[in-house]
């Protein structure tokens, strides 16, 4: 036991003590300045769970909490059919490019149920996922997620979309 012993301590005694050694102080200013997207949830803010969830708390799909402008419609037209295109397709009706290759259909979006949903819904499933469809919460931020509820509801269904946002050549 000894002999293992004597043979250690060479390689022990060149480690030095724990506190003399270099090491990066700890609690000081960073170097870089870390930016924080507007959606992301910092510790001890106050959770508004009707944006965040888009449910109500009486019960029932919200409305949209932000305020889009037209301009933002044609990025929501490029959301809609980088994520949900390829199932729904370009004008909701369920005949995206994945159904003839073996996918389910979805259900269209000018079925007269879902036609009558509030945006909440939209944002909802796109959330949580919907039977077959997977959850977009973390590939989508939430804003763009009500920006896609925003352009499903105004272009699509009600076919309220300006001009702009129709001529627009997206890919």
């Amino acid at each position: 036991m000894t002999r293992w012993l004597l043979l250690l301590l060479p390689l022990l005694s060149a480690c030095g003590w724990m506190w003399d050694q270099p090491k990066v102080r700890p609690f000081r200013e960073a170097p870089l300045q870390v930016q924080v997207a507007p959606e992301r949830v910092r510790f001890g803010e106050n959770l508004n769970l009707e944006v965040r969830t888009g449910l109500k708390p009486e019960g029932g799909f919200a409305d949209n909490p932000y305020a889009f402008t037209d301009g933002e419609l044609v990025r929501g037209k490029v959301l809609y059919r980088s994520f949900c295109a390829i199932c729904h397709g370009l004008s909701g009706e369920g005949d995206g490019r994945v159904i003839p290759l073996g996918m389910p259909k979805p259900r269209s979006f000018l079925d007269p149920g879902v036609k009558a949903m509030p945006e909440g819904y939209f944002y909802f499933a796109a959330t949580n996922g919907f039977g077959r469809m997977l959850s977009y919460k973390s590939r989508i931020p939430e804003r763009e997620r009500w920006l896609i509820a925003h352009y499903i509801k105004r272009c699509l269904l009600e076919e309220a979309c300006p001009l702009e946002v129709i001529n627009a050549e997206v890919y």
